[in-house]
């Protein structure tokens, strides 16, 4: 879903879809990084860079090769998703630590969302 000037229009764009969802799988691949979620399901397909914050620590950036580090994430529950500046996602789990997802290309799809038969394109 893409916003009149071919950018995401965040404001009309909810995640509320999110709230109470589980990351259930890390997929790395060559050039992109899954992550599904449990009912309903939902998929995340990466090409950009991603950060962590845990609470209590500074927040970290990683590149794409590095998505095995989101396996503290696993089997938790998310509290809260919202969009931050330039097209970045930030999914808040259970106890506070968040993902962060960047729209990092400005000629590339930086990430996907897709649940409930729509596709959301960064």
């Amino acid at each position: 879903m893409y916003g009149r000037s071919g950018e995401l229009d965040t404001g009309k764009t909810g995640l509320s879809f999110f709230k109470g969802t589980t990351l259930t799988q890390i997929c790395l691949g060559s050039n992109d990084l899954g992550l599904n979620f449990d009912l309903p399901p939902i998929q995340i397909m990466m090409q950009s860079d991603f950060g962590t914050k845990v609470v209590g620590q500074e927040r970290m950036l990683h590149d794409l090769t590095n998505g095995h580090l989101l396996r503290s994430f696993l089997n938790r529950e998310v509290s809260d998703a919202a969009w931050g500046e330039k097209g970045t996602l930030i999914l808040t789990f259970a106890g506070g630590d968040q993902v962060l997802i960047f729209d990092d290309s400005d000629q590339f799809e930086s990430y996907t969302i897709s649940h409930s038969g729509q596709t959301i394109v960064v």
